[in-house]
């Protein structure tokens, strides 16, 4: 075992030079930490609003068909439009955040949703409207990927999969809040209100790098050893009692030094493609049956059993609340099982539940809605075990364009999936769009099966070797 003397150039540890090894050293040593909770609660109030933001569409949906008359065509532009942005997005502020730092893009994109959802709320038609949600679609898509590959660097390998899932389940919680009070305000108040209640991120932008330290990880990446020292000295801050002596870290040296810094073009290249091709199936499963299905759940529950408004959207709320217990259970064995077990029995269970729920779909509404929510909840335990999963399979260089990548092929899906499902639906053939919806999650799962790699327990620098 490895240890070190000399880490960083303050008195009493040594009086030398932090290095990248040594960073990373640090903080494989930090238990979970006060600072480290604080990183957690701030940017998962970002993810919050990027989930309630992303869902507010399907409880305002039936108002605003019926205020524009809005025809098939632009019911599923108004459902897509958000997901063209995000391809952007998800693209765009990862390389803002691997030039700028990871928090700088966390606030942008933050605030950009936040203005974006408080000029929805007084929009006239529904071509300013569909406008405001392909912008604020830059944020939706940018926000996530960068606040993932933030909650993966700044935590150990011990531990990992929890402490990162234990932050993501507020996405879940954010569809399910927003699912929540549209049911309850969109009746009552009107449908703008669920439009300025999503602009609070906004002061979120203003105050998140003054209380919470940069990512460590990326500040060594970029050479900027004294303000990654600094970063280290805040988390380590936050720990109780004497922390354990800096372990290996010239192993981890050792292993940086080998691993030239990669690019966008390194996801596809021969080291990465086969994970990049997990990682696209991962998520384009979740975007195609997220936006096919539960953004457009109230509208097929009044179409297909002729049910009220508020009946529909209260039974939309069993979806959402699948889904953070779906979430949680994630959080609570992936770091037990595994990420591949975890994905690959949710994604087939899921896919049997949605086929079953094709073949009954015209029995009872509450059987059929039940079915639907089972779906949800199993899709949102196998898919936010990616979140954890995805920033693990890309080194520091090009850690959230991998996500970003990820977050791509979900939009293109869910650009896919509401043309698809409308068209199906319409033609009164809503059997075979849930059967198409099971296929994808059982693709997936097999993808991840055959081609995925295990990464519980691993130290991030020890996964691109």
């Amino acid at each position: 075992m490895k240890h070190i003397a000399s880490i960083d150039a303050t008195p009493g540890l040594g009086g030398g030079a932090v290095t990248r090894g040594a960073v990373v050293a640090r903080i494989e040593r930090l238990p979970p930490n006060a600072m480290q909770v604080r990183a957690r609660l701030l940017v998962g109030t970002a993810t919050f609003f990027d989930g309630f933001d992303a869902i507010a569409i399907a409880t305002t949906l039936p108002l605003l068909i019926k205020l524009w008359a809005l025809s098939p065509v632009q019911i599923g532009l108004l459902i897509s439009g958000s997901a063209i942005g995000q391809i952007v997005g998800a693209l765009l502020f990862p390389q803002l955040a691997q030039r700028y730092g990871r928090l700088r893009a966390i606030a942008w994109s933050t605030g950009l949703i936040g203005i974006t959802s408080l000029l929805c709320a007084g929009a006239g038609s529904f071509e300013v409207f569909l406008l405001l949600r392909v912008v604020q679609g830059l944020g939706l898509g940018g926000e996530l990927p960068v606040a993932a590959s933030y909650i993966n660097e700044i935590t150990r390998a011990h531990g990992r999969g929890r402490f990162v899932l234990l932050y993501e389940v507020v996405y879940p919680i954010g569809l399910l809040v927003s699912t929540v009070l549209g049911a309850w305000l969109v009746p009552r108040v009107g449908w703008e209100s669920m439009y300025l209640l999503g602009g609070l991120p906004l002061l979120l932008a203003f105050v998140l790098r003054a209380l919470v330290p940069e990512s460590p990880r990326w500040l060594a990446e970029r050479g900027r050893m004294a303000e990654a020292e600094a970063a280290l000295r805040r988390f380590e801050a936050g720990a109780r009692g004497p922390l354990p002596p800096v372990r290996d870290a010239d192993h981890f040296e050792q292993l940086m030094r080998e691993q030239p810094r990669r690019s966008l073009r390194d996801l596809l290249g021969p080291q990465y493609l086969r994970r990049s091709v997990v990682v696209a199936l991962l998520w384009a499963s979740c975007g195609f049956i997220q936006t096919g299905l539960t953004a457009w759940l109230p509208s097929i529950y009044q179409a297909v059993h002729k049910i009220p408004l508020q009946l529909a959207l209260n039974l939309a709320i069993g979806a959402s609340a699948l889904g953070v217990v779906g979430s949680l259970v994630s959080a609570l064995t992936v770091d037990r099982y595994g990420r591949k077990p975890v994905i690959c029995i949710a994604f087939v269970l899921c896919a049997a539940t949605l086929g079953l729920a094709g073949l009954l779909v015209h029995h009872s509404v509450y059987l059929f809605a039940g079915l639907c929510s089972l779906a949800f909840g199993l899709l949102a335990c196998g898919f936010i075990t990616a979140f954890v999963y995805t920033p693990e399979l890309y080194p520091t260089s090009i850690r959230p364009l991998g996500v970003g990548l990820g977050g791509v092929w979900a939009k293109i899906a869910a650009i896919v999936a509401p043309v698809t499902v409308t068209s199906l639906t319409a033609g009164g053939r809503v059997d075979l769009a849930f059967y198409l919806l099971g296929a994808v999650p059982l693709l997936a799962a097999a993808t991840v099966a055959l081609w995925g790699v295990e990464t519980r327990g691993k130290v991030l620098e020890e996964l691109q070797a």
